[in-house]
């Protein structure tokens, strides 16, 4: 299996969004916008898709990169991707489902409702054109990665975890903003239930397992580069 992490964007948040129990709250720090895509078994895997919306990234002050050429030159079209699992429905890590053509989704039975609610046209005529994977608890995709819906940072926010060379990952979505949100033990500060974040926070803590969240740029210093936005975790 191989795992890669792709950098869309760019921008400042305030440290009192990372950290519940941070000391300064108005403090600024620069996070990345991401999200990650596995090679298994000749499958294409997406998990979240980014977003492209220039006036939402201009409302969150995000710098894009353009990551089309990258994307292409490593993995092929989207319209050849196999999977994509959906963390939660966010605009960033479902806004560009509508580019692929009809692989299977995996997503929490919670955010497969708010996204026919609410996201756009585009993103809900595309559910209902695939095979959606609605997930209350636990769902085994692809016999490696275990999807887990948590409902700490929104309603139906999920994680996936997966073992690879005797190593355990978890892919936070947004359950982690940072990698130490999990090292340190330290619950973020956008939530739907805070006691669900601190409990899964917690657990993967005491299980030490390795954080893979979708807004650290630690994670594209850390791991080796494969092309100028996109490194390999595995």
């Amino acid at each position: 299996m191989e795992l890669y992490a792709v950098n869309v964007g760019e921008s400042w948040f305030h440290l009192k969004n990372i950290y519940r129990d941070t000391n300064n709250p108005e403090e600024q720090v620069k996070i990345a916008w991401s999200f990650y895509i596995a090679k298994h078994d000749n499958k294409i895997i997406f998990i979240d898709t980014g977003f492209r919306d220039e006036n939402t990234a201009n409302q969150w002050g995000i710098t894009c990169t353009d990551i089309e050429k990258e994307l292409e030159g490593l993995f092929g079209k989207r319209s050849l991707v196999d999977t994509v699992i959906i963390t939660h429905s966010h605009f960033d890590h479902i806004e560009n489902l509508d580019l692929f053509h009809t692989p299977e989704i995996i997503m929490s039975k919670i955010d497969y409702e708010i996204a026919i609610q609410q996201c756009s046209p585009a993103i809900r005529e595309k559910l209902l054109q695939c095979r959606v994977v609605t997930v209350e608890n636990e769902y085994v995709c692809n016999d490696l990665f275990r999807f887990k819906v948590i409902g700490g940072h929104s309603s139906g926010s999920s994680v996936i975890y997966v073992e690879s060379n005797s190593n355990n990952y978890v892919i936070t979505g947004d359950e982690c903003y940072w990698c130490d949100n999990l090292i340190s033990n330290r619950p973020i500060g956008i939530f739907s239930s805070t006691e669900k974040n601190e409990r899964f926070i917690n657990d993967a803590h005491q299980r030490g397992l390795i954080p893979l969240p979708f807004h650290d740029l630690k994670i594209f210093q850390q791991y080796p580069a494969v092309s100028k936005h996109i490194v390999r975790i595995l």
